[in-house]
């Protein structure tokens, strides 16, 4: 399986801010570690995989 598509919930972490953008340095408005409004889960991640040989088998969905 190979690795097409993966986003995760946040850009960075909202309470902490151990890391963000440069452009998003200055952003301190409640969401803008959330752009997209994706929230896979309880706030994880989703990997998206797809098998490379036969475009027929199914997605394989992961989420974290």
């Amino acid at each position: 399986m190979d690795l097409l598509l993966s986003f995760d919930s946040s850009e960075w972490d909202g309470g902490s801010k151990s890391w963000r953008p440069i452009e998003d340095a200055e952003a301190a408005h409640v969401g803008a570690c959330t752009p997209t409004g994706l929230s896979p889960g309880r706030w994880g991640a989703l990997r998206i995989f797809i098998c490379p040989t036969d475009p027929t088998h199914p997605h394989l969905l992961n989420i974290q």
